[in-house]
């Protein structure tokens, strides 16, 4: 017989104790034993919660598919249905009767399971899960007789003859109610014949009734949504080992304890305790849980959907693995020489835990470190990181320092023995930014600068990107949002290096999900506007003299531009440039949001210019700031003009002022709040007290604000008048005072859209403002789309040609 080779665990337990034996949690406690434990009778378990999220979404995927693909279902369903017809004729009402008989045989059977193993308790809560249940699915199946829509109660109900039937099924979500309470998830001979009834159930109602395969399917995800919630509402009975087993277990493995005191430090996902064993040692012991090591891996998995593998720390899939790594990180660092608690011991305990066990090294605190205790910390991590050894727990509440004076290294946990200079690199961020809470920026990198070269220290700056920390640094970071950029600027300054460019750290942004199904939503409506439209017959009525002054005006927006950003910075900069810099930022705004690429570019192009950050990034806001401000200006001065000066008003339709009260209503919650009042403030306050120095700069250069200020109200003229002209070369007779009006709301509204340069929001609110003062509904969608050619669309190529340009040279 082939042997088998041993687990990870197992063999460095046999290494270190010198028995291939794995003890699984079945002898006694020392006598005398101390235990200091709480230990409540039952718990929410976060897997509970995961489970409950996925039916949610379970349950909301197969209302959608309910939606949209009505007419797939029916085809399933009719195909199911033709292939159980082929069934005898003699064995469909034998089939109805076996499942009438199965069905309750089966719940009579989990009740007598419990009864017998006195779980009569958990048999009163399941059957009480199980009446809710049907409570539940009574109440849905009035809603959606009464309110859903025909497609959705088609597609849970089939057409034709037959009984009629609910749209859910109050057996099937009863029973997955039931079960989800009593539980089969570890007994696979009761999980079998779950399975089997179920489907001989579904079986027996597709034959002889009307229900379809989505209305059978979507009663046991509310079933099993209502069975996971009460159970995790009202707690599951804790079969997590308890104190004495640990030290059960422990015993059995050879160390003796004579006080367990079960502590609760923040942010970790599994039980510790301090121990003290019968000759004194001082240990710690973590005790990894089945249901806790779930919760860690859910998020860890997101992590990795979110961010690239080589960031983001693999989820731990099973307890054993968990085990195993930890294991490994504690064997790698005690190696390489490095002072950190080392690892003793690891027992099963149970089936469902598993302990380790650390030796517990006296220490304080490190709060107030010496310029040699950093050196020394420093020198610690680089020992780790030259062999490939990362330690994401290097954070300030974590570090100790030894009576003597060291500093000692908290336990691995979450590394890596085989990292990449990312990785590494990411280490060193996390490490600077808990020695700044520390010692403050100047100390810090200079601490760091004494063990790592110049580029090694710069390129730490790549990473500093708060989706790239750890959970704990970016709450952190958040209690002092300018803390990074001080980071930035004091290691550019002692290592007189530019930074190099941020890496790309996120796999997929949330914006880039949002921009792409807004601009399917936008392209939809689009599309359905201009399909009402003969553009054919518009376009060919057009004057198209007025086209070379749509593209006059398109064209002096970028000069505008340039002449708004120079007024806010007190360093010269080529004007010809600077226009190169806005037509790039045309190119950034065709693939991110209007707001977002234009800053990236101006940013980026003032600090190649020579500028400080801290000034780049003020410069770029003062110009965002007085071009909102002007912005606002300019309506309020259009729209009164309009009023006085026409009789024709545009009229305002009823749902912008429900959307106005809507704000109204959210700005003066957000305001009430002490918690959402402080995050307002606290991203507010910073860049107005950044901008106030500069701001005051100016108003003693009058001829540099008066600059800015003509530039930020050239800017919204161009496009006023781009847009007046492309009116005008389809014979509409909009005055002025109305197309600005139009413009500025319109612009105003494109500036929040999630789109790329707006796309959607904008023509659907020209068009639609266009129209409502008067013009013809063809000639505004026409006129719409020549300004968006004019003024979006053709400069894209002429802003990548400008972007290439500009970095060929460096100067972006």
């Amino acid at each position: 017989m082939k042997p088998q080779r041993p687990k990870l665990s197992q063999a460095w337990t046999a290494a270190r104790t010198g028995s291939a034996a794995v003890f699984t949690g079945t002898g006694q406690p020392p006598p005398g034993l101390e235990v200091i434990d709480v230990n409540p009778v039952r718990v929410r378990r976060p897997l509970d919660l995961v489970r409950l999220t996925v039916l949610l979404l379970a349950g909301l995927l197969l209302t959608g598919l309910g939606l949209i693909a009505s007419d797939t279902g029916r085809g399933v369903n009719d195909d199911l249905v033709r292939l159980l017809a082929n069934l005898p004729p003699v064995l469909t009402p034998a089939l109805r009767t076996l499942a009438a008989f199965a069905a309750l045989a089966l719940t009579l059977a989990f009740m007598v399971r419990e009864i017998v193993r006195s779980q009569t308790r958990r048999l009163i809560e399941a059957l009480l899960t199980g009446m809710i249940a049907i409570a539940v699915v009574r109440v849905l199946d009035r809603l959606i007789e009464a309110f859903a829509s025909q497609a959705l109660q088609s597609a849970l109900i089939r057409p034709g003859l037959g009984d009629p039937v609910r749209p859910l099924d109050t057996y099937l979500a009863a029973l997955l109610a039931f079960v989800a309470v009593v539980g089969v998830a570890h007994d696979p001979r009761w999980r079998s014949l779950l399975i089997s009834v179920t489907a001989l159930y579904v079986v027996s109602v597709l034959t002889s009734t009307r229900a379809s395969l989505l209305s059978l399917l979507l009663s046991m995800v509310v079933g099993a949504t209502v069975g996971i919630a009460v159970r995790y509402l009202a707690g599951s009975v804790n079969k997590r080992p308890d104190a004495r087993q640990v030290a059960a277990a422990l015993a059995g493995r050879g160390i003796l304890l004579r006080r367990l005191e079960r502590i609760r430090p923040a942010g970790q996902e599994h039980r510790s305790y301090l121990g003290v064993d019968s000759g004194g040692r001082q240990l710690k012991v973590h005790v990894l849980d089945r249901d806790l090591v779930a919760s860690g891996a859910v998020y860890n998995a997101y992590r990795l959907l979110r961010i690239r593998a080589e960031i983001a720390s693999s989820p731990a899939l099973s307890l054993e693995r968990l085990a195993e790594h930890r294991s490994l990180m504690a064997m790698a660092t005690a190696a390489t020489g490095v002072a950190t608690p080392r690892l003793l011991a690891g027992v099963r305990c149970g089936a469902d835990a598993i302990v380790l066990v650390y030796e517990r090294v006296a220490g304080s605190p490190l709060r107030e470190p010496t310029d040699q205790q950093l050196d020394e910390l420093w020198a610690s991590v680089l020992k780790l990181h030259r062999s490939r050894i990362t330690h994401p727990g290097l954070r300030a509440a974590n570090l100790l320092v030894e009576p003597g004076g060291s500093v000692l290294l908290p336990i691995p946990q979450d590394g890596t023995a085989f990292a990449t200079d990312l990785r590494i690199n990411l280490d060193r961020a996390e490490l600077l930014i808990s020695t700044v809470a520390l010692v403050g920026v100047q100390r810090a990198v200079r601490s760091a600068r004494g063990v790592l070269t110049d580029d090694e220290l710069a390129a730490t700056v790549a990473v500093l990107q708060p989706i790239a920390l750890s959970r704990q640094t970016r709450e952190a970071i958040r209690e002092d949002p300018d803390l990074m950029e001080a980071l930035r600027e004091e290691i550019e300054g002692q290592t007189h290096q530019l930074p190099p460019e941020p890496v790309r750290v996120e796999r997929v942004r949330p914006r880039t999900i949002i921009s792409v199904v807004a601009v399917i939503v936008a392209g939809y409506l689009i599309v359905g506007q201009l399909g009402s439209v003969d553009l054919v017959t518009v376009l060919a009525s057009a004057r198209w003299e007025w086209l070379p002054l749509v593209l006059a005006a398109s064209a002096a927006s970028y000069l505008a531009a340039a002449l708004s950003l120079t007024g806010y910075v007190g360093e010269k900069l080529s004007f010809a440039r600077t226009v190169l810099a806005q037509l790039a930022a045309s190119f950034a705004g065709f693939v991110t949001p209007p707001a977002v690429g234009g800053l990236a570019v101006n940013l980026r192009y003032l600090r190649k210019a020579g500028l400080r950050t801290a000034g780049a990034a003020t410069s770029v806001g003062m110009a965002q700031v007085v071009n909102g401000a002007s912005h606002v200006v300019l309506l309020i001065a259009f729209a009164a003009a309009t009023g006085v000066s026409s009789q024709h008003e545009v009229p305002i339709p009823g749902w912008a002022f429900g959307i106005l009260g809507a704000l109204g209503v959210l700005v003066s919650v957000t305001l009430a709040v002490p918690a959402a009042r402080r995050w307002l403030l606290a991203r507010l306050l910073p860049p107005l007290h950044e901008a106030l120095p500069r701001l005051l700069h100016l108003l003693t250069s009058p001829a540099k604000l008066t600059q800015g200020v003509l530039g930020a109200l050239l800017l919204n003229g161009s496009y006023i008048a781009a847009l007046w002209f492309s009116v005008l070369a389809f014979d509409g007779e909009v005055p002025l005072a109305q197309v600005a009006v139009v413009y500025l709301a319109g612009a105003a509204i494109g500036s929040v859209a999630p789109t790329p340069g707006g796309l959607g929001a904008v023509e659907i609110a020209l068009s639609t403002g266009l129209a409502a003062a008067g013009m013809p509904s063809a000639a505004a969608i026409s006129a719409v789309l020549l300004y968006r050619l004019a003024t979006f669309w053709l400069p894209v190529p002429a802003g990548w040609l400008a972007m290439r340009w500009l970095l060929r040279r460096e100067a972006l």
